[in-house]
This record gives C-alpha cells, structure tokens and sequence, in this order.
C-alpha cells in the first residue's frame, strides 16, 4: 500500500508539471509555479548537506542564454517604444520550469530509489494517456465536464469554441498538442527499449498507450502528429522491420503493433460509423487523411490558414532586431499600425511571430538555447543521443506552426540527470 501511494502520488506531481494548471484552490498561481517554491528548498537542501557548494557550468550557460533572451526581448520593447512584455521574463520562466522540474526528478527518486530517463517517460506516458482519455470521456459525459471545469475554470474558453481539453488548461489546443506530441516520441522511445531488455512484457501497453495519445491527443490538437510522426520514424530506425536480418524481439514487436493497431481501427471505425459525435471529432483530428481519402490531396483547415499568414518583414531593422510586438498590439495606445485580429501581422507561424518581435538576432540566440539545452540532456544520459535529437527536433517543427517552447520538457530531463549522478554529471564551480 505504501509503494502504491507512492507511485500515485509521483503520477499527480508529474501531471502537475506536464500539464501545469490553475487551479480553483490555488488562488491565480499555476501548479507548476507552486512546485517551483519547494523545489527552491528541496535543491538549496541537497546542496547543503553536500561538502562543496556547487554549481554547474550547464546551469550557467542555461542562465546565460535564458537573460539574453530576455535582454533582447527587453531591448526590443524599449527600442521601439511598446508595451510588449512577453519573453522579457524569460530568464525567470526557465527559473521556475527548472526549480519545478527538480521537485519531480526529486520524487521520483525518493519513490523508486534507482531512476531512469525510461522512468520518468513511463509516467508521462501514463497521465497523458489518462489526460487524452478524459478529453474524450468529458466530451460525451456531462458529470465529468462539469468537474473538470470546476476545477478548472480557464477551460471554459475552449468548451465555447468548441474544443476537447483534459484536466488543465494546458491540457487544451497547441499546449495540449505539444505535450501529446512530446508523450508520443517517449512512448516510442519505451517501446525501443522494452523490445531490446528483458521487459519485453511491457511492450503491448506501450504500443496500446502509443494509440491512445496519438488518436486522443490529435482530438485536441493536430500538433500531436508532430510526435507521433518523429516517434514512428525512431522505431523504424531503430527496430527496422525490413532490415535483412530479423531477431525475434524485433519481430514480436512489430506484430503486437499490427494487431493492435487492427483492432483499435476496427474498434473505432464501429463508433465512428454510430456515433455522430465522435464521428466529427474523428474527421477533425485526422482531417488530412481523410482529405487524402476522399480528395487525393492532403488538405487540413489549420493548414489552409497557416498557408495564408506567411509574411516577411520589409526592412533591415525588422529582420535584425524586430518590431518589438509579439502578441496582439492593438491594446498597445502607442501602436499606430493597421488593426489585426490575431497576432502581430496575422500570422502564427512561431518562426515569423520570433521575427518580428526580436528579429533574426533574438531568434538565433533561442535556438541556440534551445540545442544547448538538448546538448546538456545528451550529456548528462549517455546512450540517449539519438532519443534527445529527436526531442529536440520537435521543439524546430512545432514552431513552424506556434510560437511556443519545449524547453519544459528538456529541463526535466537535465533535473533528472543531476539527481541521478550528481555533481558527475558536470563540471562544477566551487564557491
């Protein structure tokens, strides 16, 4: 009973991370923002019972690259007279997501005792299984809508559009994508190495779990198929099925693959044919296979419309340093531009919206932070290149669409590699 509580206890601690949330009861603060707090404590605590004060070079650099982010969100703003705030906090936003990360890393040791990035993506793995799954529930079971928007009231917004969520407002839209899509490249990566140890038993739940994130998590947003996409390509390379010579892991592998994926498209191609509701939320997660069905051409309304927000800057000054707007300017007394209904210039496109807010020299140095921050998680779990460039890469795709990071997601795994090896993992500064 003790390990079971345990275990549950790190599964809420890992959702409230992943899919950090503003709850009722937590008074305007996010759950990941109230974990930042203990974390705090939790790592001043472990240094302290240590003989050296110690801080790692990969920490500086990550504060490094984080404040001229900032600096230059900072600058731009200043420069060009704007009321724009976003990213001139950044430094303090990887701060948190850092400290919270570490609560995490933390809890799992303590529950577990031996830790492994294949750990830590199990129990992700797990609540979005159990996020995509309330998504769905809620959307056909009142009683359980109605919970979740209680005790999570900045739902509400999506429920008038019309769009599934789970249990937290990142739970919902791009955020919510993004996190599926991130569960379902650790979902292959388990899946990789279950095939190779001796947990080969372990296999047919993760392929099952695969299934589930990807058609669930695709109802809430499309951006899921990033990672379901990156995670097929890394099994194929890895657990090849048309490789010459077959083992038998690899074999079995693949063939719980097919049958469950068989079943699952047999099971849901009966609802789908008696189901008007979940009929709708099918086409609209899969759009642009069925436009590739019934029109012969890939085809999805989010595409249509992402195609139509290609827009370049038309001076020098924009490419280099930006306009200094990020969001919507027309709350700005200071914007004299023509009024969008979107963001800055109606467009979307993550790689633009960076462009325009800080120019090509702030977008650098992010991206740079961004493969530094890959680097770390490289070098603090050896063997995992290949896992942490595909990681990584998610974050460059998913900013052709939405101007967000994966930073939270990378950091988790730098928290979890300090608390497995310590001060080994890096070089230290002594103080």
């Amino acid at each position: 009973m003790g390990k079971f509580l345990k275990v549950l206890f790190c599964f809420i601690i890992v959702d409230f991370y992943f899919f950090s949330t503003k709850m009722y009861f937590t008074h305007g603060f996010n759950t990941k923002e109230l974990m930042a707090v203990v974390g705090i404590f939790l790592f001043v605590s472990d240094l302290s019972r240590r003989r050296k004060m110690a801080i790692s070079n990969e920490f500086l650099n990550l504060l490094l690259y984080s404040g001229i982010i900032s600096l230059l969100a900072i600058f731009s703003a200043v420069f060009h007279n704007t009321q724009e705030r976003a990213y001139t906090t950044y430094f303090m936003s990887m701060l948190v997501w850092l400290s919270a990360s570490y609560v995490v890393a933390r809890c799992l040791k303590a529950a577990h005792g031996k830790i492994s990035v294949e750990l830590l993506a199990s129990y992700i793995v797990v609540v979005s299984v159990v996020q995509g799954l309330i998504a769905v529930i809620a959307d056909n079971y009142a009683p359980l809508d109605n919970f979740v928007l209680t005790l999570v009231p900045g739902l509400r917004w999506a429920k008038m559009i019309n769009r599934l969520y789970g249990l937290g407002d990142t739970a919902s839209l791009d955020t919510g994508g993004i996190r599926f899509a991130i569960a379902s490249l650790l979902c292959a990566h388990n899946i990789k190495a279950m095939a190779n140890k001796e947990k080969f038993k372990y296999v047919p739940f993760y392929v099952l779990a695969f299934l589930i994130i990807a058609f669930t998590g695709n109802m809430v947003a499309r951006t899921t198929l990033v990672g379901v996409v990156i995670g097929l390509a890394y099994l194929l390379f890895y657990i090849n099925p048309f490789k010459t010579s077959l083992n038998s892991s690899i074999m079995k592998t693949w063939l719980w693959i097919i049958m469950e994926t068989l079943a699952v498209v047999v099971i849901l191609t009966g609802i789908y044919n008696t189901d008007n509701k979940f009929r709708e939320r099918t086409r609209f997660a899969f759009e642009g296979f069925f436009s590739m069905a019934e029109e012969g051409h890939w085809r999805t309304g989010s595409n249509d419309k992402l195609a139509t927000m290609i827009v370049f800057p038309d001076n020098a000054e924009t490419w280099l340093i930006g306009d200094g707007y990020f969001v919507n300017p027309d709350a700005d007394p200071y914007y004299l531009g023509e009024s969008t209904e979107g963001y800055y210039m109606n467009t979307d496109v993550g790689y633009l919206r960076f462009i325009f807010f800080f120019g090509l020299i702030g977008l650098s140095v992010f991206c740079m932070y961004i493969i530094y921050s890959g680097r770390v998680c490289i070098r603090m779990h050896p063997g995992h290149t290949l896992f942490f460039i595909a990681l990584t890469s998610i974050n460059f795709v998913i900013w052709m669409k939405v101007a967000t990071d994966c930073f939270f997601i990378l950091c988790l795994f730098i928290s979890l590699g300090y608390v497995i090896n310590g001060e080994d993992t890096t070089e230290v500064i002594e103080e």
